[in-house]
């Protein structure tokens, strides 16, 4: 398992690559890796920075009033606000930064589509070591979220290889690394936004904050407009 923001993979840091500076017949010359269906994630930080309180104050005000859904009695302090916070208009300042980067995103996979949008969005109040299960969120085609309120070592996210139940094989590791994890946590912090395809399964890790702070995020979900024309799998999107 991998713990932190992972750094790009470059020939200084896999031996493989690293060719010597005269061939042998026994090394190989004009080395190269290239990664197989590479599974991306997209982190950034918000520009301002003051929108997180912006959103936090709205969104206490949700909670307050009595609106979304709380965890049962007897389990662990948890609140989500209804799905559509993307029409509040104390949203819109998060949501065009939302939509702009996950364009990016979108372009980045060379999507073709007439438009992009927001299918749901939501706040998330809890226990600031509050674990959640591993899971995905379906019917979307990107999915994200921004830390709003992060107290220090609150839960981090998990994110799990799509290909880990797959392996028929596994052994053990000098050191773990992305060529060879099947689990990273990406701290929580204040301010970043992470955009990953829907399909890849993520958790909520243990934390061991100071047990008097609510940690506070928004996820969302994203799905294109469009019309996918492929043989004998056509779809329209609207």
């Amino acid at each position: 398992m991998l713990v932190g923001v992972p750094q790009p993979i470059g020939q200084s840091e896999t031996p493989m690559l690293s060719t010597p500076p005269a061939a042998t017949a026994t090394e190989l010359t004009e080395k190269r890796m290239f990664m197989l269906f590479p599974t991306p994630m997209f982190m950034g930080k918000l520009p301002d920075m003051s929108v997180c309180d912006r959103v936090e104050k709205k969104v206490r005000e949700l909670h307050k009033s009595g609106k979304g859904r709380a965890a049962p009695k007897g389990a662990s302090p948890a609140w989500m606000s209804p799905d559509d916070l993307y029409d509040l208009p104390e949203m819109k300042e998060l949501v065009d930064v939302i939509m702009g980067e996950t364009g990016k995103v979108l372009d980045a996979f060379a999507v073709k589509r007439d438009s992009h949008y927001i299918t749901s969005m939501w706040a998330n109040i809890t226990h600031p070591n509050h674990r959640q299960d591993i899971h995905v969120h379906p019917n979307c085609f990107l999915s994200g979220l921004v830390y709003i309120k992060t107290p220090i070592n609150c839960g981090p996210t998990l994110f799990a290889s799509p290909r880990k139940f797959t392996k028929n094989f596994e052994p053990r590791y000098t050191a773990k690394n992305e060529l060879n994890s099947d689990f990273i946590i990406i701290p929580a912090e204040k301010g970043r936004m992470l955009i990953w395809p829907s399909h890849v399964p993520h958790a909520v890790e243990q934390g061991t904050a100071d047990e008097t702070e609510d940690r506070i995020t928004v996820p969302f979900n994203i799905m294109i407009r469009g019309r996918i024309e492929l043989f004998t799998a056509s779809l329209t999107l609207s």
